[in-house]
């Protein structure tokens, strides 16, 4: 059973809901500017006018003409904007719940997982990066898992050539799997599990001599 539509297009355990939060408090200081810029100098006015003049009656007109005209505009842009940041906000959020899932798979051992995204999704470079990244890691453990693989029957016919006494099948099993062995090394050699340790050098000052 799909998952609703509004959850489709809203992750909360992403990046989204932030983000969404972060342009709503742009929005809103946007309109306290844009209010304040419009509203307060008539407020003002208002305060330094006689409240029963022809002035303040013609000011006041002007000032619930423009709050009338001024509120539902800003509802329906900022109405907008959310539907608009919720799309827009989805096309980064969902690759990355995406990335996310693959990081799990490939942590469990699962290298056959999918990397592609939808094309309306923004981070595709990113994903094809990923997609490079498990597929050298899918290969490079198929090919250990080839040489490990050979080595069990190599095993079997050197136990069976050193029951039988013969000498020389023994050592050329021997150097099959010795080969076997080293292409298996090989094959490893490009995982590190191991952070490089940098020693610390010292450092010669200059002397008095050197300047």
């Amino acid at each position: 059973m799909s998952r609703p539509r509004f959850r489709r297009h809203f992750l909360w355990d992403t990046v989204q809901p932030r983000f969404l939060g972060l342009s709503f408090c742009y929005v809103v200081v946007v309109i306290v500017a844009v209010s304040a810029a419009l509203f307060l100098p008539l407020m003002l006015q208002l305060d330094h006018l006689p409240v029963s003049s022809p002035e303040a009656q013609r000011v006041a007109d002007q000032f619930e003409l423009l709050h009338s005209r001024f509120w539902p505009v800003v509802a329906v842009v900022s109405l907008l904007l959310l539907v608009h940041g919720v799309f827009f906000s989805h096309r980064i959020a969902g690759p990355l719940y995406r990335f996310r899932l693959i990081f799990q798979s490939v942590a469990s051992g699962d290298l056959t997982v999918r990397t592609s995204i939808r094309k309306s999704d923004y981070l595709h470079a990113e994903a094809q990066c990923l997609g490079e990244m498990v597929g050298a890691l899918r290969e490079k453990i198929a090919r250990i898992e080839a040489h490990h693989a050979d080595i069990a029957p190599q095993l079997e016919r050197l136990k069976q050539a050193a029951a039988r006494g013969s000498f020389r099948e023994v050592e050329q099993e021997a150097d099959r799997l010795r080969s076997t062995v080293d292409q298996l090394a090989q094959a490893m050699e490009p995982f590190q599990t191991k952070a490089d340790v940098i020693e610390a050098r010292p450092v010669s000052l200059p002397t008095a001599s050197g300047f």
